[in-house]
């Protein structure tokens, strides 16, 4: 099982720094994050810690009519540089949606993420999204958070008979800061209406403390 860190470099969606995450005893960092802006930071860390770091950026991506969130990989430094474009054209010219092209994904490697993808879409959407994804050979990520749905996206990646890599996003350090992160999402997620509060965040789907470094040592004990 792989650890997919997230770190506040994507706003409202981690605490945890781009330095906490490499101080966490892993051999290699995975990053998967929303945005570019925690890359040189994590870059430099990599060189300084000797820690091996593959670099992810998840982008809302749209193929024909259809869209979903899709994890893009750097394999190397050409795949860094295609992640630079793809980024800038999204948030420049796309309106924050990734319109895919294949031809663009010069060292990159796919992957489709366990949440928020086409798989998950389906089971509320009866079916009708779908990408092609063809010759892109993605990787199919599956967790297990003891989150309401997590059972039900399994059953679907099973049923369409697709090979998954057994994964977990790592947004907190312990499952005591659950109640931090729950704390800062609210913030970050503010709308205009009726106010958030501690005690009422308003945070669909909010129903998991598993999406910690904790419960991946945990679980990766279980397996072995």
């Amino acid at each position: 099982m792989i650890a997919l860190v997230k770190t506040h470099a994507s706003i409202g969606k981690s605490i945890l720094t781009v330095e906490k995450a490499f101080e966490l005893p892993q051999d290699e960092v995975i990053l998967v994050e929303d945005s570019m802006a925690g890359f040189r930071s994590a870059k430099k860390l990599s060189e300084k810690t000797g820690k091996p770091l593959r670099f992810g950026l998840r982008l809302e991506t749209k193929c024909s009519s259809e869209s979903s969130k899709l994890i893009y990989f750097a394999r190397n430094s050409e795949g860094v540089d295609s992640l630079r474009r793809i980024y800038t054209k999204t948030f420049t010219k796309g309106g924050g949606v990734y319109e895919l092209n294949k031809e663009e994904l010069r060292g990159i490697q796919v992957a489709v993420p366990f949440y928020d993808s086409y798989i998950a879409k389906n089971l509320f959407h009866f079916g009708i999204h779908d990408l092609d994804l063809e010759g892109l050979n993605p990787w199919y990520f599956e967790e297990d958070n003891g989150h309401p749905f997590d059972f039900l996206i399994s059953r679907a990646l099973k049923k369409q008979k697709i090979e998954t890599i057994k994964a977990k996003s790592i947004y907190y350090e312990k499952k005591e800061d659950f109640a931090a992160f729950q704390f800062y999402k609210a913030v970050c997620q503010r709308k205009a209406g009726r106010p958030t509060t501690f005690e009422r965040p308003q945070l669909e789907y909010f129903c998991s403390d598993q999406f910690c470094w904790q419960d991946y040592i945990d679980k990766r004990e279980e397996l072995s």
